[in-house]
């Protein structure tokens, strides 16, 4: 007597696909958001080295003028990346 082998085939149902496609772009987008963090922790630390050098440049100045107006720089510069910084850390929540 010969015995039929049933080979079972599973499909997957849609709310099982829609389960596996959403816990793959929760995990794409906690991905994302790590690498925009990681991003912007190395933008700041540029900045500010940025900054410091300019400050440092502005200290050894011997004309008022130009000392001014290169603090003057690196304190809009400051607040320029700062306000990119926190508007971009908002949106990477």
């Amino acid at each position: 007597m010969a015995t039929a082998t049933q080979t079972k085939q599973t499909t997957p149902t849609p709310e099982a696909a829609y389960e596996q496609f959403k816990e793959t772009s929760e995990q794409i987008l906690a991905a994302a958001r790590k690498a925009g963090n990681l991003y912007l922790d190395g933008y700041e630390q540029a900045v500010d080295r940025a900054i410091e050098l300019e400050q440092k440049v502005a200290s050894l100045s011997q004309q008022e003028w130009l000392k001014s107006m290169i603090e003057a720089q690196a304190d809009f510069s400051k607040e320029v990346a700062d306000t990119y910084v926190t508007t971009a850390r908002k949106l990477l929540k």
